[in-house]
């Protein structure tokens, strides 16, 4: 029997990352979903996932010494310890009024560890937070600022989704809002599963696209035939929030 491909990947962060709720009487971490979902679009692999998600901690003061730690020096010859590190941080920084600016060249730095090492990395939006305060609005604006940034970001081996928009609250009706999120910031754990679902669909997104890549031209083409066929799920609401399918086409990995 032939061994199961390994996936190995960090999923680092704060308190968004450690699945924070209800004053911390429970953490349901995002990877618990993104987990089911990768098991179900690849189950000839063999998945594993670490979660490093520090309540309260931010980009500027803590993230960098915690990733290092993830990436002990490497001996000669030695594997990278994962194929994949998810990034999601920002936003107590912004709690704490850090400039967007010094927010993302933190982040750069907290990137650049699992790059050298020869990972590849998903780097995270951040989410809005509830309300209509002053406070709120403040933040509102370096969020915009600081997620443009990363957005706009290029580098080889590093690649971007915008969970901010996926989630946004503009696309959450009041009932929605009450479902996923827990307090201003924090998610239920129907809210961290709602992220588990985005970010998951997009990490198999970006696999099927290394797979296929990897293959002959003449394969890919055999995998894409009748690509136009419509799929039922498909002729659902496209903004709907819940959705748990994946559909991958020729067009969206050229």
């Amino acid at each position: 029997m032939a061994a199961r491909q390994k996936l190995r990947i960090l999923c680092f962060g704060d308190s968004l990352t450690a699945g924070y709720s209800y004053l911390g009487s429970a953490y349901h971490p995002y990877h618990f979903k993104m987990d089911q979902m990768l098991a179900m679009a690849f189950p000839d692999y063999e998945i594993t996932t670490v979660e490093r998600g520090k309540c309260g901690d931010t980009v500027r003061n803590g993230f960098l010494t915690r990733m290092q730690e993830c990436f002990p020096p490497a001996k000669k010859d030695d594997k990278p310890p994962f194929d994949w590190v998810i990034v999601l941080g920002g936003t107590n920084d912004i709690a704490f009024r850090v400039p967007p600016q010094e927010i993302f060249k933190k982040l750069t730095e907290v990137w650049d560890i699992p790059l050298r090492r020869g990972c590849k990395v998903l780097a995270l939006t951040v989410p809005d937070v509830v309300g209509d305060s002053k406070f709120k609005m403040r933040g509102d604006a370096d969020r915009k600022v600081l997620n443009e940034l990363i957005m706009g970001y290029k580098k080889p081996n590093l690649h971007v989704y915008d969970l901010h928009d996926a989630i946004s609250l503009t696309k959450m009706s009041s009932t929605d809002r009450k479902t996923y999120r827990d307090d201003q910031i924090h998610f239920t754990p129907e809210g961290y599963d709602l992220i588990g679902n985005k970010v998951g669909m997009a990490l198999v997104s970006l696999l099927v696209k290394q797979r296929v890549a990897d293959l002959p031209p003449a394969k890919r083409r055999r995998i894409f035939k009748n690509d136009d066929k419509l799929f039922e799920e498909e002729t659902g609401n496209p903004e709907s929030l819940d959705g748990g399918y994946v559909v991958v086409r020729r067009t969206d990995l050229d």
